[in-house]
């Protein structure tokens, strides 16, 4: 749905919403007896018109959700941990820089068209947002990466391209350098 069609339906919502709310401040200016068991058989069938409605959208919704099943095997792994105003990728897990590691440190790395990739996103300092964006500069998606804790974001590339990785969290001065870059081919 387009985002001129989310809002001509939010629109039409506020109007029933609007209309709701206003027959039941004009049915209120007479007093009158007040049915008490009738009350609660509306009670009731609303409650199931709802629970049936919801139960309905989330069979429609649930098929739909952009992740990939579970029990499915990443094509490919990617480690990243953020550091000190860089993200570094790797295909084989990183440790830390006190662990003299730097030398496999890369901010880019090659996966195939296609593939399902799992990224394990750590940090080595302070708190990062690991955030991928499309060639077309789109948000594909984006995950936490905090000190001690390890966050996997899987990701299915059917596009070729060159995908960038930004911090969405703010890190400090170099903030705005820390970058990183997967090329589908």
């Amino acid at each position: 749905m387009t985002p001129w069609g989310v809002f001509y339906v939010f629109l039409a919502l506020a109007l029933v919403i609007g209309l709701v709310f206003a027959y039941v401040g004009l049915s209120t200016k007479t007093g009158r007896e007040v049915d008490y068991g009738a009350a609660n058989r509306v009670r009731q069938r609303f409650f199931i018109v709802l629970t049936g409605a919801l139960v309905v959208f989330l069979a429609l919704t649930l098929p739909r959700m952009p992740y990939p099943a579970e029990a499915q095997r990443p094509d490919r792994i990617v480690y990243v941990a953020g550091k000190q105003y860089a993200f570094a990728l790797s295909e084989t897990p990183l440790g830390s820089a006190e662990d003299g590691e730097e030398a496999k440190y890369s901010q880019s790395v090659e996966v195939p068209i296609g593939s399902l990739v799992e990224f394990r996103v750590g940090t080595l300092d302070v708190n990062h947002g690991f955030s991928l964006y499309s060639p077309e500069g789109g948000l594909v998606a984006q995950t936490q990466a905090m000190p001690g804790y390890v966050n996997r974001l899987r990701v299915h590339f059917e596009a070729p391209g060159r995908y960038t990785v930004l911090c969405l969290e703010f890190c400090g001065m170099g903030h705005h350098r820390m970058r990183g870059v997967v090329d589908v081919k």
